[in-house]
């Protein structure tokens, strides 16, 4: 298996504060990782480094066996990578298509482009389980539905690693079960997906592997069945 992202000695200071200590781990291809920790641990900043959202101070950070220098989310959208935030980043005004096509390149005004993309939205919906009513305005669907909305997103700008950051906060019983049926349908086609979650239940369920954080340092590594909840709970 082959690795997605290394990330090796990673560190990141704001004034007061040292949010990434030497933080080394890695992800392999077509996994669901998790990273675990209690606020403050420093997932966040390391996601918005991986996203191209901050610079580490220090530190590789490796695709695909690429050494990747980010300068902005673009950076990091052209080399494969998504990432659906915690608070969804829509227009609740707009359709599910309008939404999807913001910030692609070519007018939303030219039919042909509008075309163009509905036609692969209804092939990756298709493909991973993602289906939604692509005419639908974002403010008369469920979370749940808007979150696939997120998803689809980052597959139609050709990502092949997945950020979701506190995926399962936001959704009902039911909507959580629906997502892992997408996680598993995303690992299945080779998505690697990277769960920022405090869940230890999401993690046992849905996770390969599991680094846990804190104090900005990575303190443990697990596969997931070689683990269990209090472990975790230690760790943390």
């Amino acid at each position: 298996m082959k690795t997605a992202i290394n990330i090796k000695n990673i560190s990141k200071s704001f004034p007061g504060v040292l949010a990434n200590d030497d933080v080394s781990f890695d992800i392999m291809n077509g996994t669901i990782h998790a990273i675990v920790g209690e606020n403050g641990a420093g997932k966040s900043t390391l996601m918005k480094i991986l996203y191209g959202m901050q610079k580490p101070d220090n530190g590789t950070l490796k695709i695909n066996g690429d050494i990747a220098k980010f300068q902005s989310p673009k950076d990091a959208i052209a080399s494969g990578i998504g990432m659906v935030h915690q608070h969804f980043m829509l227009v609740p005004t707009f359709t599910v298509l309008e939404n999807v096509m913001l910030g692609n390149e070519g007018s939303m005004l030219l039919k042909s482009g509008q075309e163009s993309v509905l036609e692969r939205l209804k092939y990756l919906s298709k493909t991973y389980g993602l289906e939604v009513d692509f005419e639908a305005v974002i403010s008369d669907i469920p979370v749940g539905m808007q979150q696939r909305v997120e998803i689809l997103k980052a597959l139609n700008r050709g990502a092949k690693i997945l950020i979701l950051d506190e995926p399962t906060g936001v959704l009902t019983p039911q909507e959580t079960i629906g997502l892992f049926d997408i996680l598993r349908s995303l690992k299945e086609q080779g998505v690697t997906i990277i769960l920022i979650t405090h869940k230890l239940k999401v993690i046992m369920n849905i996770t390969d592997s599991v680094s846990v954080m804190r104090g900005g340092k990575v303190v443990a590594d697990f596969s997931t069945d070689k683990t269990s909840p209090e472990e975790l709970a230690e760790n943390m």
